[in-house]
């Protein structure tokens, strides 16, 4: 003979771990941003290098970012969070602050180092 009540208690506890469960997996998603924060990434040009001419073309990418800026100047990105952004320099040694917030209001910043050499 079966029994209904064990039968139903099973049922009940499977259904409360997969509603638990869809709850945490859903919060993790909607927080993953949040969690990772904005993120700044430059493919070109490696800080520190030195460079030839009076400008330079900054190729690079943000992530979860609201905002981005260089030097204080607002720029464009497309909708993957890529960027170009064509920077005077100055002879000798030049500093630019890349600075980037996410709809959270975190900011994070990333330091360019490149040396002007004719």
């Amino acid at each position: 003979m079966i029994n209904r009540d064990g039968i139903k208690k099973i049922l009940q506890i499977i259904s409360i771990i997969t509603l638990v469960s869809i709850v945490i997996i859903y919060s993790f998603f909607s927080f993953k941003d949040y969690i990772s924060g904005p993120q700044i990434i430059i493919n070109y040009p490696i800080n520190g290098s030195t460079i030839s001419s009076s400008t330079v073309i900054i190729k690079g990418q943000v992530l979860h970012i609201q905002d981005v800026t260089i030097n204080d100047k607002p720029i464009q990105i497309d909708k993957q969070g890529n960027f170009l952004y064509t920077l005077p320099l100055s002879l000798g040694y030049n500093v630019s602050l890349i600075s980037a917030k996410d709809k959270f209001k975190r900011t994070i910043e990333y330091k360019l180092e490149l040396v002007y050499k004719n």
